[in-house]
């Protein structure tokens, strides 16, 4: 009856959404899940959140498995009571033709027969999978709870496999890949291996492709269904195909006089994540569609150090950068020039009145800027309180979508690198970015006579289509003054 089935789909977290990357699910099918249990963890371009179940029941299948990528809204999984037959399980399932045909089902058998049921490794050759099964303790490997859990059925050591998952985490594919590496075959009746080591997956017409990855498919022989998936809207790519090709040695062998060179050096290939696609074709739709008009200054900041020091000693809570100093002195000057503090989607500009500053932090996987709301209404400790929480959270992929979607200007500061000077590119809808140099002693003639000053170098990156040149100017003329006599912006 499918009124005692629950699904399990992909959330929609923030109107930019479009897809998700299954992370990893806590759960295996067969197990009982109660309402509030976390259930699977979704990678977004920015983000990684977790999924937590509304009601309690047996996982009785899971159509998103760990490293594909589905569309919002796909049915990643069924849970259901254990009355309910395989056969409405298997019913409902088909009812929703569009996930089914992203991805093999894999339905759970009633309870009361899972143990007589229960998946087998079918005849696995001795000599190969022996070596995997050698090694110490492997509770302390990062590995998915898929992978784990097929590791124990198919008795390998996950010492001996090589994650290519998130922060190298032995996900469901590098354990797979391993035992068709080492002559073994896959558990369940979705497959099967012949003596010569070909996996036998059925029809794959069904499989999301690239027109090259299919035909190379076909002139290697090789089943679409064995690939991993890593191209654009959950398609198997060209690389996917090549991957399962050079573990059965299937690769055509290479004509070019160049190979003919032995090399020591070895070519490690991984398919670009969620992310780093969001932010390739942002960064990208940004410098076509965006004509950068950059500004450059320096400005003088021993004042500025001076009163940080006094804030700092004078409070034991506080750590103030020079960072955050600077978050405060664009908040101040996009009040002056508020023509900086604007968005612009390339019909319509949208002008705040508050400086909801975005601040680039560097993450494993590429870049995010999380946003300090209201910035020019923040004091320096609270600004650093903010952007330390925010900071903290963006590397453990916990914001938000609110908490890094939208912002009015943008700051990337490079300055711990000991870089001088970048110019960085615009973070559309916004309609600037400015670039932070490093603060470094630097010669400076003061009434005439050469000093010392410590002095870093700002650049601005501006949309030329609707900011001019003067207010560019303008802003960082500003910006230089409350750099310089920060008490101006304290009052």
């Amino acid at each position: 009856m499918t009124n005692e089935i629950k699904t399990i789909n992909m959330p929609k977290w923030g109107m930019e959404m479009s897809e998700g990357d299954i992370n990893a699910w806590y759960f295996a099918v067969g197990d009982q899940v109660n309402a509030g249990d976390d259930l699977v963890d979704i990678e977004t371009s920015k983000i990684i959140n977790t999924v937590t179940a509304a009601d309690s029941g047996i996982l009785r299948a899971i159509l998103g498995a760990t490293g594909e990528t589905h569309a919002v809204g796909a049915l990643l999984g069924v849970i259901a009571s254990v009355e309910t037959s395989d056969a409405d399980i298997q019913a409902f399932i088909a009812s929703n033709a569009s996930a089914a045909a992203e991805a093999v089902a894999e339905v759970a058998a009633p309870v009361a027969a899972a143990i007589e049921t229960a998946p087998v490794v079918i005849s696995q050759p001795a000599s190969g999978l022996s070596k995997l099964a050698e090694g110490e303790d492997d509770s302390l490997v990062a590995a998915s709870p898929v992978a784990r859990r097929l590791a124990a059925e198919y008795g390998v050591n996950l010492n001996n496999i090589t994650g290519t998952g998130r922060h190298d985490r032995v996900s469901k594919w590098d354990l797979e890949t391993a035992v068709l590496a080492a002559g073994g075959r896959l558990i369940g009746n979705a497959s099967s291996i012949t003596a010569a080591g070909t996996a036998q997956f059925g029809d794959d017409s069904h499989i999301k492709a690239t027109p090259v990855a299919r035909r190379i498919a076909a002139q290697l022989g090789i089943n679409l269904l064995e690939c991993r998936v890593s191209g654009d809207r959950g398609r198997v790519c060209k690389a996917d195909v090549e991957a399962v090709a050079a573990l059965k040695n299937k690769l055509p062998a290479q004509t070019d006089a160049s190979t003919a060179v032995s090399s020591s050096n070895t070519v490690e290939s991984q398919p670009i994540g969620c992310m780093r696609k969001t932010i390739a074709a942002r960064l990208q739709a940004s410098k076509q569609t965006a004509p950068h008009f950059r500004v450059h200054i320096d400005a003088e900041i021993d004042a500025l150090l001076e009163v940080r020091k006094q804030i700092n000693s004078s409070n034991s809570d506080a750590k103030v950068s020079v960072n955050d100093f600077i978050v405060k002195a664009c908040a101040s000057a996009l009040l002056k020039v508020p023509a900086i503090n604007v968005q612009f989607d390339g019909e319509q500009l949208s002008y705040f009145s508050n400086a909801d500053i975005s601040v680039a932090v560097a993450i494993d996987d590429g870049l995010i800027t999380p946003i300090v709301t209201d910035a020019n209404h923040k004091g320096l400790v609270e600004i650093s309180n903010t952007t330390r929480d925010l900071a903290t959270r963006a590397k453990l992929g916990r914001l938000k979508p609110e908490e890094f979607q939208g912002g009015s200007f943008c700051i990337s500061n490079l300055g711990m690198y000991g870089i001088k000077q970048f110019d960085a590119i615009i973070n559309p809808p916004q309609g600037a970015i400015l670039a932070v140099g490093a603060g470094e002693q630097r010669p400076v003639v003061k009434d005439g006579q050469l000093a010392v000053a410590t002095v870093m170098s700002l650049t601005l990156s501006s949309d030329h289509r609707i900011i001019d040149g003067a207010v560019a100017a303008q802003f960082m003329s500003v910006l230089k003054a409350y750099l310089e006599q920060p008490a101006t912006m304290l009052g």
